[in-house]
């Protein structure tokens, strides 16, 4: 099978028409359209079927998308592996993530690094399309979820959601380590929006305790929440490593518990560059913790 006939039939499955996916490939239509009609002559399979002027993907042609981004993750990963045995390093890896961990910690993370690590590229994905796309290509994950069974996992521990304020606040001239939930109730808050696990986890608590949320607004990026709590718009929520010169302090319920995210660094065992995964995710864990940004450590989780 010719590599570069699966990756124009996945290229019309994402992009729904061949126009579209021509387009993407730089490649002129009547081209993919005639790669497509080989590839299907190959594999004595009806991939398509015209509804309108899009695509349909055949029941075998959706089994078979599944299959071909398998293939297609599985050669990249060869090709990674023979430039490793090489070289005798590992030159670049990708780590999936959600947008808050890419811009909380992630980021911050890969700016410690040094020129004789890998190249640490970062792929956003939803925290429940996180595993789908370690299927697709990507050399590890950080996810909130639990890991898949089969896969190699490194528990980094339970990121603290932290209130953030600036250092002129009361709560930070107080040198106040904690705020309770009660107190962050009848305030003005910059709050994640509800497609965020910090944010569930923080209504989740909320409904434990019986309180309602007062005056909020909601934003998807934890940089912006920062900017507006420093800009004293109100008390930002975020697991983000404090930035713009926040003062930031533990969410805390009834009893002292601490709200925050647990996450996890997971892997596929039989990756090429296992071991090194296994060494950034160590290094990550020491980042963390470094940082304050753990609320639990890993061997209490």
């Amino acid at each position: 099978m010719h590599f570069g006939r699966l990756q124009a039939f996945l290229a019309v499955v994402d992009e729904g028409t061949v126009t579209a996916a021509a387009a993407t490939l730089h490649i002129a239509q009547p081209a993919l359209s005639r790669q497509l009609r080989v590839l299907e002559k190959e594999l004595n399979l009806s991939l398509f079927e015209a509804k309108g002027n899009r695509l349909m993907l055949t029941a075998a042609g959706s089994a078979f998308a599944n299959l071909g981004r398998d293939l297609l993750a599985q050669a990249r990963r060869v090709e990674a592996a023979v430039g490793n045995l090489s070289t005798g390093r590992v030159e670049s890896l990708v780590v999936a993530a959600t947008t808050a961990s890419i811009t909380g910690f992630l980021a911050p993370f890969i700016a410690t690094m040094n020129t004789e690590d890998p190249v640490l590229l970062t792929h956003e994905a939803p925290h429940f399309r996180i595993h789908e796309v370690l299927r697709a290509g990507v050399d590890f994950m950080v996810s909130p979820a639990p890991p898949q069974a089969a896969l190699t996992r490194h528990k980094l521990g339970t990121v603290a959601l932290k209130a953030h304020v600036r250092q002129s606040h009361e709560w930070a001239m107080q040198g106040r380590e904690s705020i309770s939930l009660r107190e962050l109730s009848r305030e003005r808050l910059i709050l994640p929006t509800t497609a965020s696990v910090s944010r569930v986890e923080l209504d989740l608590a909320m409904g434990r305790e019986g309180l309602a949320l007062g005056e909020h607004h909601e934003c998807d990026y934890g940089h912006t929440i920062q900017a507006l709590a420093a800009a004293g718009q109100g008390i930002g929520l975020a697991t983000d490593i404090a930035r713009y010169g926040t003062y930031a302090l533990e969410v805390v319920e009834d009893g002292g518990r601490v709200i925050g995210v647990p996450l996890h660094v997971a892997w596929d065992p039989r990756h090429y560059a296992a071991t090194t995964i296994t060494a950034l995710a160590r290094r990550l864990s020491g980042f963390l913790e470094q940082q304050g940004a753990i609320a639990i450590p890993p061997e209490r989780q």
